[in-house]
């Protein structure tokens, strides 16, 4: 296993515009190959396999504390408890007219492991054809579904559950020796007949692996759990098979705050990464500041919220926008921070009359305490999973009148417009009333909608300006508009009625598109699989248009690559961390290849 530290201090120069930001303490100067800013999927899958041989030296910062030892990380069922606190960076989305004016959280891990340390961990890879189009829009063949595959076995190691697979999975499909744990959900077991029979009643076909290439229809949702305890990032990637790794430094509470240009002529470089020790504990306590530079490159892995940001406190991106946040421009990157995409997504919940449902958990203190103490002596039980057994991927019709004015964005034919998933109790915002629940939260998979992400110039280092502008398009109202009264149809079907199911919202939203809008208005949120803030286009682009080229090297400096979320050039039609791991097992290959 690597050690992981705190900060060690060495010297960093001085520089008026960081005088508010810490103080700093001469120390010898560290140099290392690499050095990886953010431990999440991407940055984690980097810090393990530039490793492997001790072949370079890696420090790897992540900002937020060590996830050893936090329950709530590590339980599976109470993974929503990481949302607050220390855990999160607490971020919150600007307000969006597609969402009333409000404004919303927006979850972003702030710990070892980045979001797959705090997320609902489910595993999704996408279909083919997202696949497939990113291999078009780079014009590498090596991005294709068919050519991707050893690197989703590479990643995973499914644990398939007792017994022969009973159409719940396809064998063929999965890895079994990769660094992620990967399990479905067997727990909630009187909730599975229903939930596949009403999926049929309106016609929604079964689906035998989501996995597949071809996500259409109803599956078992497919976990990124392992023998009962979250698989993360940090658990597979820097807490395995990483013994005897001398060349691999891990540290925590290490807020990198800019990227330091080299002095002298020639072509503008980055080597070097100045950081903040925020062990204490608080993110705007000024604290020691801390240099480190890179022998071969800095890779950037802080994730699509923090890395257009820590750009642009780097002097990168619009000029006009830095100056307004008092930061000298130094290169000029118009695409830095937009093309911002989300999958945006509306909770609405059904009343039942089984006290079967997981809402017992949690009203139920005596209850949960029992299968705590299960899940302690040999993590199984209710504890040991999430809520959810199966999602359900689909598109619109073929007819849908959208059609007329607006052309498919998304992948192809297998690749789904949106997302569903029953949950064993209460998902809507807000509190939750006496009973028991099943809920079915839907996300646009396809979305139009593209926002951005912006230092905010009263305070860079404060909460950014995350605008989702989610429901902004006529394409992704018509989504979601079909989307929730499918849903609603769904929960009508005879394979409920024996539960006396219930809506606890006003079904007659669903009788005009109008009254739609003002339900998804008031009820919805900006999404939580983000993408395309510094996004990825092929070697002979123009350096405004795309922020990375097939390399990962940020285009028109040096120094600099980026590899996680923020380089997607469009939202896959699936959860965002499978993706991120597969982009970084691959990109890790390329930057081992190079000179």
């Amino acid at each position: 296993m690597v050690r992981v530290t705190a900060p060690s201090i060495f010297l960093a120069c001085l520089l008026p515009s960081l005088a508010a930001w810490g103080s700093v303490i001469p120390r010898a100067p560290e140099e290392f190959d690499y050095v990886i800013v953010g431990a999440g999927a991407a940055g984690s899958v980097l810090a393990n396999r530039l490793t492997e041989g001790n072949r370079f030296s890696v420090l790897l910062l992540e900002a937020g504390p060590d996830n050893e030892g936090v329950l709530e990380g590590t339980v599976p069922y109470i993974y929503p408890r990481m949302f607050g606190g220390p855990y999160n960076w607490n971020y919150s989305t600007a307000p969006a007219p597609g969402l009333g004016n409000r404004n919303g959280p927006y979850f972003r891990g702030h710990v070892l492991g980045g979001s797959t340390a705090i997320n609902g961990m489910t595993y999704t890879r996408g279909p083919s054809t997202d696949w497939d189009r990113l291999a078009s829009h780079l014009g590498d063949s090596s991005w294709s579904w068919a050519r991707i595959q050893s690197y989703f076995r590479k990643n995973e190691a499914f644990e398939a559950p007792p017994g022969p697979p009973n159409n719940r999975f396809t064998p063929s499909v999965h890895g079994t020796s990769g660094a992620i744990g990967v399990s479905l959900n067997l727990n909630n077991e009187w909730i599975v007949p229903p939930t596949l029979q009403a999926a049929s009643e309106i016609g929604l076909p079964y689906n035998n692996d989501v996995n597949s290439g071809n996500p259409i229809g109803i599956s078992w949702q497919q976990f990124a759990i392992k023998n009962g305890a979250r698989s993360s990032a940090a658990t597979g990637y820097l807490r395995q098979n990483v013994a005897g790794r001398t060349s691999l430094n891990v540290r925590v509470n290490a807020r990198a705050l800019r990227l330091v240009p080299n002095s002298g002529p020639g072509p503008l470089t980055f080597r070097t990464v100045e950081y903040r020790d925020e062990t204490n504990g608080n993110l705007f306590v000024p604290v020691d500041i801390v240099e480190v530079s890179a022998r071969r490159d800095v890779i950037v892995s802080a994730g699509v919220i923090d890395t257009p940001t820590l750009l642009m406190r780097s002097g990168l991106g619009d000029p006009t926008e830095l100056r307004a946040a008092n930061i000298t421009p130094r290169f000029t990157i118009p695409a830095l921070g937009n093309n911002f995409i989300e999958h945006p997504g509306v909770p609405m919940s059904w009343s039942v009359n089984t006290t079967l449902t997981d809402d017992e958990l949690d009203k139920d203190p005596a209850l949960f305490a029992r299968e705590l103490e299960r899940w302690n002596t040999n993590k199984t039980g209710r504890l040991a999973q999430t809520s959810l057994t199966h999602i359900m991927y689909n598109r619109l019709p073929r007819n849908h009148s959208i059609f007329r004015t607006v052309s498919d964005p998304s992948g192809g034919a297998n690749a789904p417009h949106y997302e569903q998933i029953v949950a064993n109790k209460w998902v809507t915002l807000g509190a939750r009333p006496a009973g028991n629940f099943i809920g079915m939260t839907q996300f646009v998979m396809a979305p139009t909608s593209t926002g951005s992400v912006k230092l905010n110039p009263a305070d860079i280092l404060g909460p950014p300006i995350i605008n989702a502008n989610s429901f902004n398009t006529e394409w992704d109202k018509a989504v979601i508009r079909h989307a929730i009264r499918s849903s609603i149809a769904y929960m009508r079907s005879p394979a409920w009625a024996p539960f006396n199911i219930q809506p606890t919202f006003d079904p007659t939203v669903a009788d005009t598109d109008a009254r739609l809008d003002a339900f998804v208005a008031a009820s919805g949120f900006g999404g939580a699989h983000g993408v395309g803030t510094a996004r990825i286009g092929r070697a002979n682009s123009r350096p405004g248009s795309d922020v990375v080229g097939p390399d990962f090297r940020v285009k028109g400096i040096r120094g600099v690559r980026i590899v996680d979320a923020s380089v997607l050039p469009f939202s896959p039609a699936a959860h965002a961390m499978v993706p991120v791991y597969v982009l970084a097992e691959k990109a890790a290959d390329t930057i081992k290849a190079a000179p």
